[in-house]
């Protein structure tokens, strides 16, 4: 599918081909992206395998016949879709911005650049503040996502106080997985912003500081907040091991004790049970009440003593 825009100081509407300077190209076949790369002679495989979310996010200089001042940028944005992994829900966009002509791709059926239009129509009079806002929106559904690992993690911290169940230990092994692809995506795009905005002429056309001043500081909120909530994982994965090993820690002393309680009744009967004479009451029909009523009194002192017996000393 590809829509048309035309961008004007006002802001932006849908328009016809040939008026447009807005092209969003979405979930193309491999005949319509030949056609479109031909139209405005821009590589053949720059939109190639940009639908993984391993793709790396970068700015790249291209050369155009047709076009001037060209270059590709690739970001990658979190859907909503909560229901669905985290890798399937990150996704590549593509912005390749020349003098008068901007286009947008994602490979995937995605309302991203949609929203965008929506929410920021009115501001739009330039393609920088198209990919500004971009920017500005990508970021805060990272922030809401964050959000939401983080009620993850308190939840998960109160549960390693009370339980060691398989089922929070799988949930802590999720939640890590999610920030290790969040974070590993946002380090790699943290290079590409600083590229942008410092060896192009990005910063020079955008002319508004303040949207400027917005994006860089969602950057760095949230990767303050991946710092932090990293941490904060490790922790409770600490946490979680220190209460395993204290429950095992608590469950051999009993073992141990149960063990050496139960070993003064056997040594005691393997003592009077020596098939060998001159053992006291071997004649007697009340020996064997004798020795298991010793036995057990022997045995409750013990358990009383361990019971009592502080260990930490």
């Amino acid at each position: 599918m590809i829509e048309y825009y035309k961008m004007t100081k006002s802001g932006v509407n849908s328009s016809g081909k040939e008026e447009a300077n807005w092209l969003n190209l979405q979930n193309l076949s491999e005949e319509e992206l030949i056609k479109v790369t031909d139209q405005y002679d821009l590589p053949l495989d720059l939109f190639a395998g940009i639908d993984e979310p391993e793709e790396v996010s970068r700015v790249e200089r291209i050369h155009s016949e047709k076009l001037t001042n060209v270059y590709s940028l690739i970001v990658l944005n979190l859907s909503a879709e909560t229901e669905r992994s985290i890798e399937a829900r990150l996704h590549p966009i593509s912005f390749v911005k020349a003098d008068g002509l901007l286009i947008t791709y994602s490979s995937r059926e995605s309302d991203f650049i949609h929203s965008v239009i929506e929410k920021y129509r009115q501001e739009f009079n330039s393609f920088e503040k198209v990919i500004s806002y971009s920017l500005l929106s990508i970021y805060n559904h990272y922030l809401m996502e964050l959000e939401e690992i983080k009620k993850r993690i308190d939840k998960l911290d109160q549960s390693a106080r009370n339980t060691t169940e398989n089922e929070e230990l799988f949930k802590l092994a999720d939640t890590t997985r999610d920030i290790v692809y969040i974070d590993h995506t946002l380090r790699d795009q943290d290079e590409t912003l600083n590229y942008l905005m410092e060896h192009t002429d990005f910063q020079n056309k955008i002319g508004d500081k303040e949207l400027l001043y917005e994006v860089r500081l969602r950057h760095r909120q949230v990767n303050k907040l991946i710092e932090i909530y990293r941490d904060l994982l490790e922790t409770v994965g600490g946490l979680f091991t220190d209460m395993m090993d204290n429950n095992l820690n608590h469950l051999m002393k009993y073992l141990d004790s149960a063990a050496l309680v139960i070993s003064i009744p056997a040594l005691i009967s393997g003592i009077w049970g020596m098939n060998t004479g001159g053992l006291p009451g071997a004649k007697s029909n009340l020996a064997f009440f004798v020795v298991l009523v010793l036995s057990i009194i022997l045995a409750a002192i013990a358990a009383v003593y361990l019971h009592r017996k502080d260990y930490s000393k």
